[in-house]
């Protein structure tokens, strides 16, 4: 049978994230019990503001222009500049169907090879495949599997070269999924230097910078708005995580005054308007007022932080009294412990990868994670990078919908406020992992 779909195509899968999302779906509806730490979608509740402005606009059916409203473009670029504390003007701004398809189409018009982080969200690998660009991976540190050294960059860098190919590209994530760690100002510093030296441009995805534990750490960006030639940083980011909106599918870029950034600018524009057309018209009306940087929308974010910070750090706290190799995340919703120092007992029991592991924990404990081979682990490399899972925190709040609505503004509320409040469903998550590593131990050597 001829094949009907090219040789790239072919190699793409299913996201991992969606796909243990859907599993874990089909387990519950056969009446099974899981616990879901696989999936990182934001389940709070949308503050009130922004909901009632979306079901306000809801009988707007028009195309919006292709960069996007112009009063979002004004609310990104204001909101973005008083977290960053430079110029951002809404002409630098595009807005997208989510920052996915903005990520897509820079790795589709930009030139030359890829460098990214080993390990990395889930859909920046396919994302250059796609692009049919070659993807050498940066090594991390092996403790928080975040920051990155001038060493590493340059090993990258001249593997490329050795392998006759230029990279061109960059791509950072921090706060990082799946590590949850943030970069300090010094490696960033090291990044943007060596991406000027190497003439690469640089895209720093931003999804979670709200969401820093740390205060201080939410100015701590590449993104500089520099007009000067000779480095291109572009800033990523979206309604998503910070404000539980994924399914309204708001993303944007910003792109440097400069006369590469503009270039860059226009020519995504001319692919959004082929691929596109045009984000949601009642998701972008309604984004103004999320990324305003008025008293509520700063309160709500505030709460938002406070809670992810509260449930992330617990679940740390349990990982680490249970002996697994875990570094403590200063962001987003995500802990990314390793099963290593139990690799013998797992060897007896026949897994020897991460999805094996993760596997095993659905199968015996009822756990849904994800393996460290979906974010580009190396199920055959150093042990500090081997039996990785990723836990998101995100699905540890409500059970449904309704839920989410009835207890979650007084749940923000209560956390922002420092009183005590009860997570039943993380307590359910820890004692499932206490049971798993319990199980492990009871292995005979």
């Amino acid at each position: 049978m001829a094949n009907v779909v090219n040789s790239t195509a072919a190699k793409l899968h299913i996201s991992p994230t969606l796909e243990i999302n859907e599993l874990v779906s089909k387990a519950r509806e056969q009446g099974k019990h899981v616990i879901h730490l696989g999936f990182g979608e934001a389940t709070f509740p949308i503050q009130q503001d922004v909901l009632q402005a979306h079901q306000d606009a809801s009988n707007e059916t028009s195309y919006m222009p292709v960069a996007g409203i112009e009063n979002l473009r004004a609310s990104i670029a204001s909101f973005n500049a008083d977290r960053l504390g430079v110029k951002i003007s809404p002409d630098q701004v595009v807005v997208a169907p989510g920052s996915k398809p903005l990520l897509f189409g820079l790795f589709d018009i930009l030139d030359g090879a890829v460098l990214l982080p080993r390990p990395s969200w889930v859909s920046y690998e396919p994302q250059v495949l796609h692009a049919r660009k070659r993807l050498f991976w940066v090594e991390t540190d092996p403790v928080d599997r975040h920051t990155i050294t001038e060493s590493s960059l340059l090993s990258a860098h001249q593997k490329a070269i050795s392998e006759g190919v230029i990279p061109r590209i960059m791509l950072i994530n921090s706060p990082s999924n799946p590590t949850g760690h943030v970069f300090s100002a010094s490696c960033i510093r090291t990044i943007k230097e060596f991406c000027r030296s190497k003439e690469i441009v640089l895209i720093t995805d931003e999804i979670y910078s709200d969401i820093c534990f740390d205060e201080s750490q939410k100015g701590t960006s590449a993104f500089d708005s520099s007009n000067d030639d000779t480095e291109t940083v572009i800033l990523t980011g979206g309604l998503s995580k910070t404000y539980s909106a994924g399914g309204w599918r708001i993303g944007y870029a910003i792109f440097p005054p400069s006369e590469k950034g503009e270039i860059i600018r226009k020519t995504i524009l001319a692919y959004a308007s082929e691929c596109w057309s045009a984000a949601s018209t009642p998701a972008q009306l309604a984004s103004i007022k999320a990324f305003s940087t008025s008293e509520a929308m700063c309160s709500y974010r505030k709460s938002v932080t406070a809670l992810h910070r509260y449930c992330t750090g617990k679940l740390y706290s349990a990982l680490k009294e249970l002996g697994l190799d875990v570094g403590q995340p200063g962001g987003g919703f995500y802990v990314y412990p390793s099963f290593s120092p139990y690799a013998a007992q797992l060897d007896k029991l026949g897994i020897s990868t991460s999805a094996d592991l993760s596997a095993w924990l659905i199968r015996e404990c009822g756990l849904a994670t994800l393996p460290g081979s979906a974010f580009g682990e190396d199920d055959d490399g150093p042990l500090h990078g081997r039996f990785r899972l990723r836990m998101s925190t995100s699905y540890l709040y409500f059970q449904s919908e309704i839920e989410r609505y009835e207890k979650g503004y007084a749940l923000l509320e209560s956390c922002a406020s420092g009183k005590d409040i009860q997570l039943p469903y993380l307590e359910e998550a820890i004692e499932a992992l206490e049971n798993a590593v319990q199980k492990l131990k009871s292995v005979r050597l």
